[in-house]
């Protein structure tokens, strides 16, 4: 499995969602109980900016070579090695040859 190796820009958010499901009962309780053994997860946002040719197309190829669904190691900005998918990205161009790639890497078990 290859690695992405790609740092983001300062900034980065991650959502993280628990899988839980719900009943509920017509006198308003609602009971939960959590789905699996990996129901935690996370799905960080974030950028990159620099030089096409050099920074955002290797990016771009990255991450269409895995088709949105062929998982990929990466160390989220807390140093956590973990599996995650990327299914699109956006590119804006910032000026001359100056771009930025905006990404959402989500957490796969």
């Amino acid at each position: 499995m290859q690695t992405f190796d790609y740092k983001l820009n300062m900034g980065a958010s991650v959502e993280t969602t628990q899988t839980v499901l719900k009943n509920q009962y017509n006198d308003g309780y609602v009971q939960r109980v959590s789905v699996g053994i990996n129901n935690r997860r996370e799905a960080w946002s974030g950028t990159k900016t620099g030089d096409f040719d050099t920074v955002i197309k290797p990016i771009m190829d990255f991450i269409d070579a895995h088709k949105g669904a062929k998982p990929f190691y990466w160390v989220n900005p807390f140093g956590v090695k973990n599996k995650y998918i990327c299914e699109g990205y956006s590119i804006s161009q910032r000026k001359g040859n100056f771009w930025q790639i905006s990404l959402k890497l989500e957490q796969v078990f």
